[in-house]
């Protein structure tokens, strides 16, 4: 079993990058936010937590989050960002680990955005994917919605590209095409069979 953990900021490219490693690899996929998002569902460990921090003003009128509200909160106060990452991250890093030793998968991909969480897993490989800061802008813009200045807020936000390549063992550029990418992933796992990437 091979774990590797894919990183990269916002607009950067990542769910590409895991949809050919899930269709052309037979990767298992563990998306981070998406286990964050399920530890917030009302009953959960997680909705507890944030709720017990921003109280009810972040519910919607069913009782769940709202991801708006709470993604607004985050990235206007850092000390409430760092007090809810406080309560959820240990959560979701336990499930991860609990899913990647019940697995029997061959690949195993974890996704996350948040550079410092990789001490978390004891991953085989670390491999950041790489995009200009126009390309994700444009993307955000294109795919989301997102306003110009919100999404160079965000980007500002995220770790730097210092951070990333410091931490990571491969790069894998997504500037370009699908078929660009592809290669890439094929240039590096071309050998997966062996004890090394």
């Amino acid at each position: 079993m091979r774990v590797i953990g894919l990183t990269g900021g916002i607009g950067a490219g990542k769910s590409l990058v895991l949809s050919i490693l899930k269709t052309e690899y037979a990767a298992e996929v563990i998306k981070a936010d998406e286990v964050a998002h399920d530890l917030m569902k009302p009953g959960r460990g997680g909705y507890e937590a944030v709720v017990k921090v921003l109280g009810n003003s972040i519910l919607k009128k069913d009782g769940t989050i709202d991801r708006q509200i709470l993604s607004e909160c985050i990235f206007r106060d850092e000390r409430i960002r760092k007090i809810v990452d406080d309560r959820i991250h240990p959560l979701v890093w336990k499930f991860i680990k609990d899913k990647i030793s019940s697995s029997q998968s061959d690949l195993i991909v974890v996704e996350f955005a948040i550079m410092g969480e990789r001490e978390d897993l004891d991953y085989d490989e670390m491999w950041y994917v790489h995009a200009s800061e126009q390309t994700r802008v444009h993307r955000l813009l294109e795919n989301r919605g997102y306003k110009i200045e919100h999404s160079k807020r965000i980007i500002a936000g995220q770790a730097t590209e210092a951070e990333y390549l410091a931490r990571c063992d491969r790069v894998i550029k997504n500037d370009g095409s699908m078929e660009e990418v592809r290669n890439q992933l094929a240039e590096i796992l071309k050998n997966r069979g062996q004890k090394e990437l």
